[in-house]
């Protein structure tokens, strides 16, 4: 009788054991729901999970299992689970839970292209640990909103000629399961193997995508326009070999030991300089302001290290000593200063994600004019007047270099090239300083060989690089955001067939928009707020189109940091899947952390585990 009381109280034994069962798989489902936090905090972060030796004895079992031995401190459930011999923490589960995170950030990207329709594609390829890996980056819009997304890296260290290149792009798309959505669009650098128009990637990404246009990455092209005036302007070239020697010679843990104590003994910002290179596009004008604002630091280190005496190095400090305190290197510094000022200003218009093939073409005709404006009388007085302040500042006499002195015969420059800028390097060493002396004033002589010189060179290479041919299409562009038809008609032919568009409709949509807004001077905003898709389906499909565009490779270029921070040299045996999925996690940040953890475990569950879930 006392047993049929207890089981009406506490249920029979089958229902006793359906309980502890249902309690059991709840225990466990959140116990794997803090593994899954656990994964995708060091995911999103970028962080490395295991460690050299992960056995009981060690000191340092890496990331993961030292969280989770931190978890079990506050946690006696998921102490007890994490102490068994089925915990479920081992790299395969990990590397299993990392693929099922990284395929929902992929799965929701993929959703959203497939409801646009269509979609760009950008592609860079950079070294990293004995690989060859291809970024491979997409833009689309959703409701007018642009986006720019990382897919992953593909190994391509085998081969890297077109065929191959192309090859990979086609396969990814085939296990993206995209391949059948039209590419309006494609941007690679510069580089021939990309940009061939007979057997580049390009071409070949043509013949199964024909609307795929081909757009130069405008930010390598700027790029491109510094590396030019930099290599044809010989005084230019010197300029930034002294900034690389002084580079070089603070990189020595003792002299930038030096610096940083004497930019604290002078209330000064501590910055320091950074190598010249010409992939790093803000190298030239961020070491520009760095020895602008730290040029006093810099001549008290190096005349405390010529007065000590005690090393080798002793040479190497006179000899720059002697560099930077020549008029013509602070005449240099400060017009290159003012000059690259304003292409980076371009080149970060450039780069942002959601700039517009329009806004590029304004922006660049723009930074255009600025020079052509620039280049006056006036301007350089305003840049004189701040040399001769700076000069003065630091006892540094402005003076004309001596014409005429050195017997040496010079190489000259042909005279048929005088009135020209150009475009590569002909071997002269004759400047123009060396003619005999005329009587024109110091201000009128660096004017005319230094500060002409540098921005001729630049509006040469600007007009040659951006030339009218080649922003047609971002022309075309700019006046259908405008609303302009007849001169928009060469983007809009290029996807007429494409996306099915009634050109006598579209025409007669882009006209009642343009009535309908009151203000003349309207903007892309005021036109993307009047679209219906309804009621203005050619107009709306086409502004999709437009605004999809691609103008840089700069999203390729931001995951290659990713990868480097990713793909450390103690992590550089990480399998490709692994890495690839863990730097989607990473970059895209705004949709991994979102990931609900209680999605994740259902698809882990999918699977027979040894653990009920």
């Amino acid at each position: 009788m006392t047993g049929y009381y207890s089981a009406k109280s506490t249920g029979s034994i089958v229902e006793q054991l359906s309980t502890a069962h249902k309690q059991n798989i709840l225990n466990n489902r959140l116990y794997m729901k803090k593994l899954i936090d656990i994964i995708l905090l060091l995911s999103r972060q970028g962080i490395a999970f295991r460690g050299h030796i992960e056995n009981t004895n060690s000191l340092n079992k890496g990331n993961f299992q030292e969280m989770c031995s931190f978890f079990s401190k506050y946690d006696s459930e998921f102490n007890r689970m994490f102490s068994n011999s089925i915990s479920y923490s081992s790299p395969k589960i990990q590397n299993e839970i990392i693929a099922i995170c990284s395929q929902n950030v992929k799965d929701t990207i993929f959703s959203e292209i497939k409801e646009t329709g269509f979609f760009s594609i950008m592609c860079d390829d950079a070294r990293c640990h004995k690989e060859e890996q291809m970024s491979i980056c997409v833009r689309y819009t959703k409701k007018f909103q642009v986006f720019e997304r990382f897919l992953g890296f593909i190994d391509v260290s085998q081969k890297q000629d077109s065929e191959s290149l192309t090859s990979a792009i086609l396969n990814f798309l085939e296990q993206s399961n995209i391949q059948n959505i039209p590419i309006v669009a494609q941007s690679y650098d510069g580089a021939a193997v990309m940009s061939g128009k007979r057997a580049g990637v390009q071409t070949k990404l043509k013949e199964y995508y024909p609307s795929a246009i081909y757009v130069h990455c405008m930010a390598h092209r700027i790029n491109l326009v510094v590396i030019d005036m930099c290599k044809n302007i010989k005084e230019a070239k010197q300029f930034f070999n002294s900034i690389e020697a002084l580079y070089v010679h603070f990189s020595r843990p003792s002299t930038n030991f030096k610096l940083k104590e004497m930019q604290n003994k002078l209330n000064i910002k501590a910055t320091t300089l950074m190598a010249i290179s010409d992939t790093r596009w803000v190298c030239r004008i961020q070491n520009c302001d760095a020895v602008y604002n730290n040029f006093e630091v810099l001549i008290e280190v190096l005349n405390d290290e010529v007065d000590l005496n005690k090393d080798m190095d002793v040479a190497q400090a006179i000899g720059l000593l002697s560099s930077i305190q020549k008029a013509s290197f602070i005449i240099y510094l400060i017009i290159l200063q003012d000059v690259l000022k304003v292409i980076n200003i371009l080149s970060n218009q450039l780069q942002k994600k959601t700039s517009t093939l329009g806004e590029a073409s304004n922006i660049i005709f723009g930074v255009i004019q600025t020079f052509e404006n620039y280049r006056s009388s006036n301007k350089f007085s305003e840049i004189w007047s701040k040399i001769t302040n700076f000069a003065e500042k630091h006892n540094i006499p402005i003076e004309t270099p001596s014409r005429g002195s050195n017997s040496k015969r010079k190489r000259k420059e042909s005279t048929y090239l005088r009135d020209y800028c150009t475009s590569t390097t002909t071997g002269h060493e004759y400047s123009e300083f060396d003619e005999p002396s005329l009587n024109i004033s110091d201000q009128e002589n660096w004017k005319i060989n230094a500060y002409y010189r540098i921005l001729d060179a630049i509006i040469t290479s600007m007009k040659t690089r951006f030339s009218s041919e080649s922003l047609r299409l971002a022309s075309s562009v700019d006046s259908f955001f405008k609303l302009q038809f007849k001169e928009s008609l060469p983007f809009i032919q290029n996807y007429e067939k494409l996306l099915d568009i009634n050109i006598e409709s579209l025409e007669a949509e882009m006209t009642v928009i343009k009535n309908s807004i009151q203000n003349s001077d309207f903007t892309l905003s005021d036109v993307l707020q009047k679209i219906d898709q309804n009621v203005f389906s050619n107009l709306y499909k086409l502004m999709q189109v437009a605004l999809t565009l691609p103008i840089s490779s700069a999203s390729c270029e931001r995951s290659f940091s990713v990868m480097r921070r990713i793909k450390t040299w103690i992590r550089s045996s990480m399998n490709q899947e692994r890495f690839t999925d863990m730097s989607i996690l990473h970059i895209e940040r705004d949709i991994s952390n979102v990931i609900e953890s209680e999605n994740i475990l259902n698809q882990f569950a999918l699977k027979n585990r040894r653990i009920d879930l």
